[in-house]
């Protein structure tokens, strides 16, 4: 048994997930499509988090971020390592170096240092943004899904799991759920994908 009690939270998560769902397909009434031997019930509950960390699909996205969150940051340990030996370089150089050769060169070092770190700034927050697209893809294959099992479970309305207060275990889906996922949808690979990658927006010049 876990918590149940349902306040305005739950009250709003279920105004809005039940006519989302509803609009993928599960428009009949909940009991017609009811599974033999399954006992209606009018709200069940999801962890959200988990639905995503837990399904193959949701793994894959969490696989492919992280895959790139590690070559980037081999990237920069690259550049840095680069801009490191060129300001020793540089250093070293000053002795025999007019004031006036050595500050043009210092002051162009600084513009490609600044250069590089607004360029690798622009893939991080390219990275996150396709990741954000993909967390919008994922609700939207998740919620197709999410459909069927509350026409199979005659459930009205998906409430969050964290907004139950005491409630018995067999109203959360969560696990239904990602076997679902996993069954219908694997890793997402057969799913389509945006074609061309998500650039960041380049400021005006000043």
């Amino acid at each position: 048994m876990r918590r149940a009690g349902i306040g305005p939270v739950l009250a709003l998560w279920a105004l809005s997930v039940a006519p989302m769902a509803y609009a993928q397909g599960a428009g009949d009434r909940p009991q017609d499509g009811l599974s033999p031997g399954t006992v209606q019930l009018p709200f069940v509950t999801l962890d959200d988090g988990r639905l995503f960390s837990g399904s193959r699909y949701g793994q894959a996205l969490l696989a492919e971020l992280e895959a790139e969150q590690k070559t980037l940051a081999a990237e920069n340990r690259e550049i840095e390592a680069d801009l490191a030996q060129r300001e020793r370089q540089l250093t070293d150089r000053r002795p025999t170096l007019a004031p006036e050769e050595f500050r043009s060169l210092a002051n162009s070092f600084n513009s490609d240092v600044e250069d590089h770190r607004n360029a690798q700034k622009s893939k991080e927050r390219a990275i996150y943004q396709r990741h954000d697209e993909a967390r919008l893809r994922f609700r939207d294959v998740a919620n197709q899904v999410l459909a069927q099992v509350m026409r199979e479970r005659g459930a009205l309305a998906i409430i969050a799991e964290e907004a139950i207060v005491l409630g018995f275990r067999e109203i959360d889906i969560t696990d239904a759920a990602i076997a679902r996922m996993d069954e219908l949808i694997g890793d997402g690979a057969d799913l389509p994908r945006p074609t061309d990658p998500v650039e960041p927006p380049v400021p005006p010049a000043p």
